[in-house]
């Protein structure tokens, strides 16, 4: 149990890391496209922040939701397979 709980982490932590470079590498494009055009009025950074918040947040809150109910249903079941023991 240790061992899937430890990979499960492992997994996580890859597609965190994985995550960070691809916003970085999307940032850095985007910080170079706005240095290139700092006369531009329409600055498009704060909505991209805003989007990423929302985005994230929305992210989160269905992944954990969803573990929750995951690991409720998995409780349940375990419950129930001990009451037919029982009887």
């Amino acid at each position: 149990m240790k061992k899937k709980r430890s990979i499960k982490i492992l997994i996580w932590i890859i597609i965190g890391i994985v995550f960070f470079i691809l916003m970085e590498l999307l940032w850095s494009d985007v910080i170079l496209a706005n240095m290139k055009e700092e006369k531009r009025e329409d600055n498009l950074l704060p909505f991209y922040w805003l989007l990423l918040i929302v985005g994230g947040s929305i992210v989160c809150t269905l992944s954990y939701v969803s573990w929750r109910k995951y690991h409720g249903e998995k409780k349940d079941k375990q419950h129930r397979d001990n009451d037919k023991l029982i009887d």
